[in-house]
């Protein structure tokens, strides 16, 4: 892989990952429900399970999990559902005043949990992975070293646009610190979270 390579899928990642999606609204829905923590947790989720087709993509196998369809169909609506189970949970919990404290407090592990589930459920990664990357690289003439660059590219990207919007996302997390806004964010995200996931299911 030749450095315009590396440098074009960059682009390629960057564009990508801005793309508004379900990746992105629950990275942000998550950071303004708990804090910056909580969406770097989801953005973990998201960039494993980006990994782990950059891995099916590596080894050449990405067209027969292409076809494993029932398999991939029951992770979409698993991470449908739990979406909107998070989703229902934001808003019930946007009654009490200490929602948000509460939620910043909750284990990271659902978040990432959360975010993989977001990407493995979405056939978007499988076409990105499995059309758009070989634009940019001949998988087939992929080495060791060139499929950790990838890696690094992947993950680095990840949580430098999905970062920013986390700062912003705190920044107006704490814009709204007054029991009655607190409320009516928890509520905002919890929907959020909910239209993601039927998002997630009808795709």
């Amino acid at each position: 892989m030749t450095l315009e390579q590396a440098v074009a899928f960059a682009i390629g990642m960057l564009l990508w990952t801005a793309l508004p999606g379900p990746g992105l609204a629950v990275v942000v829905s998550r950071s303004l429900a708990s804090g910056p923590k909580a969406g770097f947790a989801v953005v973990t989720g998201l960039v494993i399970a980006d990994l782990i087709f950059l891995g099916i993509a590596f080894i050449g196998l990405l067209a027969i999990a292409a076809t494993l369809g029932p398999m991939f169909q029951a992770v979409k609506y698993a991470g449908a559902a739990y979406l909107v189970w998070r989703g229902y949970r934001a808003i019930v919990g946007a009654d009490s005043s200490m929602a948000v404290q509460a939620e910043a407090g909750g284990a990271l592990w659902r978040d990432i949990v959360l975010g993989l589930l977001a990407t493995l459920g979405n056939p978007k990664a499988i076409l990105f992975f499995g059309a758009i990357l070989p634009t940019f690289v001949d998988m087939t003439a992929v080495a060791v070293v060139d499929f950790l660059v990838l890696t690094g590219i992947v993950a680095g990207v990840s949580y430098l646009v999905y970062g920013c919007c986390i700062i912003l996302a705190d920044r107006t997390r704490h814009l709204m610190a007054s029991t009655k806004a607190a409320r009516r964010l928890g509520k905002v995200t919890g929907t959020i979270l909910i239209g993601s996931g039927f998002v997630v299911a009808t795709r």
